[in-house]
């Protein structure tokens, strides 16, 4: 109900009052008008509503207006509702990187470069040694990139909000598609973006993309499995193990045992 008169405030606060409201303001702001004889009261509150352990906290936004009638002050406007609840800010960053992927896909470098912002930028792409700062040069760099045919896919994210949720710093790994048909081939990579909204826009203020460095384990791994390869397949009791099942396996026995016995014929 949009309430108008004293009788219905009465009636509403029949019932809100046997839910034993307590509310503590968590943040406000004051505007005045009329030379002081109103103001508006705004900003956050919480309350406290029901019994014992069933009592909860109600978090809500506020609006009063207060004026001055003689020696008192009386409401002549209130607005609560119940606070909204917080953006999934992981779910609209990644709503965003598909955006600047559906930009790579137009191949229009502009497009692209309408996706960072115009000042305090700080983009370090992927394949330039170029730290770049400007609309121009973003443009410049997809000019070329966008050839590639690019399409990333991201593997892992997470998400760090800043500025009450005005910012964003968006980080993990993506792996992206390059090439033309059969030469086509993936690239693992890190990223990090920083949005900040512009109004209804996010624009990204910083872009850095580096290529996933080798897992340093994989030589290791590697070399392991060429001593494997080169062991005898012959046993030194002269039994045949299972690994003589392979193609190969009676050139390398004859070659061991006429290695073992020469010089004793």
């Amino acid at each position: 109900e949009h309430i108008k008169n004293s009788d219905s405030t009465e009636e509403y606060f029949t019932a809100f009052v046997q839910k034993n409201p307590f509310g503590t303001i968590t943040d406000d702001s004051v505007t005045v008008f009329d030379k002081g004889a109103a103001y508006l009261h705004s900003g956050m509150y919480t309350f406290e509503l029901g019994e014992g352990d069933a009592r909860a906290p109600v978090e809500a936004r506020f609006s009063y207006v207060w004026r001055r009638f003689g020696p008192d002050w009386k409401i002549t406007h209130h607005h609560s509702s119940v606070q909204p609840s917080t953006p999934d800010m992981l779910q609209t960053a990644r709503d965003n990187f598909q955006k600047w992927n559906d930009a790579l896909q137009t191949k229009d470098p502009k497009t692209v470069a309408d996706m960072y912002s115009t000042k305090d930028l700080s983009f370090l792409p992927t394949v330039s040694p170029e730290h770049i700062k400007n609309s121009d040069s973003t443009e410049e760099y997809f000019t070329a990139f966008v050839q590639k045919n690019p399409f990333g896919t991201i593997t892992d994210d997470s998400v760090t909000v800043f500025d009450k949720g005005a910012a964003y710093l968006h980080s993990g790994m993506y792996t992206f598609e390059l090439g033309e048909g059969d030469a086509r081939a993936p690239v693992e990579a890190r990223f990090s973006y920083v949005w900040r909204r512009f109004g209804p826009d996010w624009k990204i203020t910083h872009h850095h993309s580096s290529v996933r460095p080798a897992d340093p384990a994989a030589p290791a791994a590697k070399k392991k499995e060429e001593v494997q390869k080169a062991a005898p397949v012959v046993t030194a009791d002269g039994k045949e193990p299972k690994e003589w099942e392979q193609a190969n396996f009676e050139e390398r026995k004859k070659s061991f045992w006429s290695k073992l016995f020469k010089g004793k014929e």
